[in-house]
Formats: structure tokens, C-alpha cells, sequence
């Protein structure tokens, strides 16, 4: 792994971040000082998350899927069909999420409601923390939202959509307590997921986010009906799990929302491997797999310093998966001790079973 490059990488991030939020914010004109904290946070975070996806595009696998999911969408006379085919994927994988709902319909409301809790969080926080987004006070009555230092349509203060506007941070919060509790009830009561579960990888992602969001809920709920009682106490707490979360979203469990978007050029990558030509096998002629893959396969196996190169200098790689099993059944049977170990092997059972009758 080359952490300097990537470290490189991941500062570059953080400093060009930080100019977006000085540019969106007209030079910190409309930057509450108030949310300093929130701004470290996300800064460093971002630089944090840069850093280890950079990282990740290090590992040969991903940089081979990563370099030809460009390569093949990027080609000009499929240019239209390959971005139909990436629209889709995102409308059904990452949007709708269908692949989850083929594990059952509680498991997709799950990731359904934690993911869209967090991102449209996210989509209305970090404008408001940033100074990209920041409202003002016309009339009696009337709001007016600044995007980027420009005004938008004014908004009548006491209307429906005022309403939802300045309480969605309380509907998202909700989501995600939803989406979290269905989570832990699963891991709770789940024998698959009990057998392979760990507490810091898979109950503090879910502990940190209701955290956020039952703060967050008694922020309004003192403002509202209790005059602001404990209120700066509150805030504190807010803050402090919101920037211990977002320290923890690089190199936890979360760091899968941010790489799950590569699976657009996976699935592409896929797709078009079964459209090229395919690979043969030198045993039975079969065609079994693109032969892009193949190659691709062979090339990451060298990277990590496996030789699947036989006697003969023929490569295992290029023989179809039941021509393997069976060149391996052969290879063990012609063993000069084969049948010998199975006629020892046979007699030490009946041994041990004479052993336990008597």
C-alpha cells in the first residue's frame, strides 16, 4: 500500500473542501461561527473518507474492476447504452435497493430507512453547516432561503411546506431510529447474523445513529415545548456524537455507503464481459467466461503473487470450473499412495467405532 500518495490524496480533499465552504459561503459572510465544530468535523472526515477509498482503489481486484468499469463506459459508440445501463443500476440497486428485497421485506425497509434517513440528513445539514444554505426573516411572516449567497422563492412562514422544511431533520431522524431498531432487533434475534456478528463492527454504527437522531429529536422537543430548557446541554451532546460518528464513518461499517457506488461499474463490467468474446476451455472447448475476465484474473493473481501455472505451462485459469474439479479428483486418484490412505482411512473408522461400541 502507497500511504503517501494517498495521504496526498486525502489532504488535497480536506483543502479543497474547505475552499468550497469558504466560496459557497460568500467569503464566511453567512457561516455561523456556532457550527465550527460541525465544519472541523466534516473537513477532516471527508479527507478521512478520500484517504481510505484511495486506499482501496490500491488493492489490484478493485483497481482492475475500477480501471475497465471507466474504460467500457467511456467508449463511444456504446456511450448511450452504458449510461442507460449505469441509470438503471442506480434506480434498482442503489435507489430502490431490489437486491435486498430478495432477502426478505423487513431486511429492505431496514437499509431502505437507514439510508435515506442518512442521506437526506446529510443533504440538509452539511449546506447549513457549510454556509451554502442560510435563511432570512422578510415581513412578518415570510422566509427566504439563500442558495450559494443567491435568494430563492419566499416561503410564508406559518404554511404546510415551512413546516415540513424546518422539522425534515426531525421526519429523517425518525427513519433512521426506525430503520436502526428493525437492525438490532435482527442481531438480537437472527442466528446467522448472531454467529458472525460483532459489537464495534455492527451494534456501534447502529447505537451512534440513534444517538444522533434522539438528540436531534430533543432539540426540537425543548425548543418547542419546553422553552428551551437544557437546551445548550443538548446541543453539546448532539455535537460531540455527530463528530465522534463522523470520525467513525471512514474507517467503520459505514465505509460501505461510500463504495457501494462502484457497483455500477461492476455490474457494467459484467455486462459487457458476456458480450465480448468468451474464453474456451483447453479441456473440453466449452465457452464458460469472458475472456476480458480471464485475462483480467490472471493478471490480478500475478499482482498478489499466486502461480496457477502447471507442468505443462498451460495456465489453471483457462479451464471452465468442472474441468478443474475434475483435473483435480484425477490428480488426487493418481496419487502412488492413493488407495492405501483410503484402505488406512477406512480401517482407522471401523477402529474407533468398534472402540465406542465397546
Amino acid at each position: 500500500m502507497n500511504y503517501r500518495s494517498s495521504t496526498l490524496i486525502g489532504l488535497a480533499a480536506s483543502a479543497f473542501l474547505t475552499l468550497l465552504i469558504i466560496a459557497g459561503s460568500r467569503n464566511l459572510e453567512h457561516y455561523d461561527s456556532a457550527l465550527f465544530g460541525y465544519t472541523i468535523a466534516s473537513v477532516v472526515a471527508f479527507g478521512a473518507i478520500v484517504f481510505r477509498y484511495a486506499l482501496w482503489l490500491q488493492r489490484p481486484a478493485t483497481r482492475t474492476y475500477w480501471r475497465r468499469g471507466w474504460q467500457l463506459f467511456l467508449q463511444r459508440k456504446k456511450f448511450a447504452k452504458n449510461a442507460g445501463s449505469a441509470a438503471k443500476t442506480v434506480a434498482t440497486n442503489l435507489i430502490e435497493q431490489r437486491f435486498i428485497f430478495k432477502r426478505g421485506s423487513s431486511r429492505w425497509l431496514m437499509h431502505f430507512l437507514i439510508m435515506w434517513g442518512c442521506i437526506l440528513s446529510a443533504a440538509v445539514t452539511f449546506p447549513l453547516v457549510w454556509g451554502w444554505i442560510h435563511f432570512k426573516l422578510e415581513g412578518d411572516r415570510g422566509y427566504r432561503a439563500y442558495l450559494f449567497g443567491f435568494p430563492t422563492q419566499l416561503m410564508d412562514g406559518r404554511s404546510l411546506m415551512a413546516w415540513v422544511t424546518f422539522h425534515a431533520l426531525d421526519f429523517t431522524a425518525v427513519m433512521v431510529i426506525a430503520g436502526c431498531a428493525i437492525a438490532i432487533h435482527r442481531r438480537l434475534t437472527d442466528r446467522g447474523a448472531i454467529a458472525l456478528q460483532t459489537f464495534l463492527l455492527d451494534f456501534v454504527p447502529h447505537l451512534l445513529l440513534i444517538a444522533i437522531s434522539v438528540s436531534g429529536l430533543m432539540l426540537t422537543a425543548s425548543s418547542l415545548w419546553f422553552e428551551g430548557y437544557m437546551y445548550s446541554f443538548i446541543s453539546l451532546s448532539h455535537q460531540a456524537i455527530v463528530i465522534m460518528t463522523l470520525f467513525y464513518l471512514p474507517f467503520g461499517k459505514l465505509f460501505h455507503v461510500v463504495q457501494r457506488p462502484a457497483s455500477i461499474g461492476v455490474e457494467l463490467y459484467q455486462q459487457r464481459s458476456q458480450e465480448m468474446p468468451q474464453a474456451v476451455c483447453k479441456r473440453c472447448g466449452t465457452e464458460f467466461m469472458g475472456q476480458m475476465w480471464i485475462d483480467d484474473l490472471k493478471s490480478v493473481t500475478e499482482k498478489l503473487g499466486f502461480d496457477y501455472t502447471m507442468a505443462g505451462g498451460e495456465n489453471l485459469i483457462d479451464y471452465c470450473p468442472r474441468c478443474k474439479r475434475v483435473m483435480r479428483g484425477l490428480a488426487y486418484a493418481g496419487l502412488p499412495d492413493a488407495k492405501e490412505k483410503v484402505f488406512i482411512g477406512a480401517r482407522a473408522e471401523e477402529e474407533l467405532a468398534a472402540d465406542k461400541r465397546g
